[in-house]
């Protein structure tokens, strides 16, 4: 998802001290074996190629990102449900260009399943200029697994994706871990009320980033500290 523009690549890994509002423990393995994810949940379909029945659930976003005054590209998220599924699909492209040739590609797509406002799985995949990195994570009795670039973990049973979409889970609330990455983030959070009325998170850590929400709690609004330190902005798109 988008927090990684505001981190540094996952290879080699970089050891962040423990912020002091982290949200929750990071993550233990086991001295056993950790089951693996089930390989079968693909990446899956995007909302516009869901089968009948699947109606949206709420209005989906859409942003224009911008950098440096110019917009490089869009961020779009989709919402639709299947039966007691609420099915979210992101979808982060950007993709610079200069004299009409595309110099950088970043290419960011994951869907996250919840039910009844709880997170039960999520598949993404990231295309940085053609390196590829998948992340899977499924909620299961007791904890969360999670695969991604450091390999099989256990995260608590109340982790879940840092999606910037649902304000629930920021501020501290939750144990987060990356999209992109597949490994638990440590983020001191503040938070304030915002200029749409609705309540503004700014976390630091891991991520370095504001997020605003509307009077309604609909996402509005976002930054972000690039990996090359220059910021990134979105706008209504």
């Amino acid at each position: 998802m988008a927090e990684a523009i505001a981190t540094h690549d996952p290879a080699p890994r970089r050891r962040v001290p423990e912020a002091p509002c982290a949200p929750g423990p990071r993550p233990v393995r086991p001295g056993g074996r950790l089951p693996l994810l089930r390989r079968r949940h693909a990446l899956l379909l995007p909302v516009a190629l869901l089968p009948a029945g699947a109606a949206a659930a709420e209005g989906d976003i859409a942003f224009r990102v911008r950098r440096r005054g110019d917009v490089v590209g869009t961020h779009r998220v989709r919402f639709a449900s299947r039966g007691a599924e609420r099915v979210a699909t992101s979808e982060l492209l950007i993709r610079p260009a200069f004299m009409g040739i595309v110099v950088y590609r970043y290419e960011h797509v994951y869907e996250e399943v919840t039910v009844g406002g709880r997170f039960r799985r999520v598949t993404s995949r990231l295309n940085r200029n053609g390196r590829i990195v998948e992340v899977r994570g499924e909620a299961v009795a007791g904890a969360v697994l999670l695969d991604g670039t450091e390999g099989p973990q256990r995260l608590p049973a109340d982790a879940a994706p840092l999606s910037w979409w649902e304000m629930g889970r920021l501020g501290g609330r939750l144990p987060l871990f990356g999209t992109t990455t597949g490994r638990a983030l440590a983020l001191a959070w503040r938070t304030r009320r915002g200029p749409a009325g609705g309540p503004e998170f700014a976390c630091s850590g891991d991520v370095t980033a504001t997020v605003g929400f509307d009077g309604a709690g609909r996402w509005v609004g976002f930054s972000a500290r690039g990996e090359d330190g220059t910021d990134i902005e979105y706008e209504p798109a």
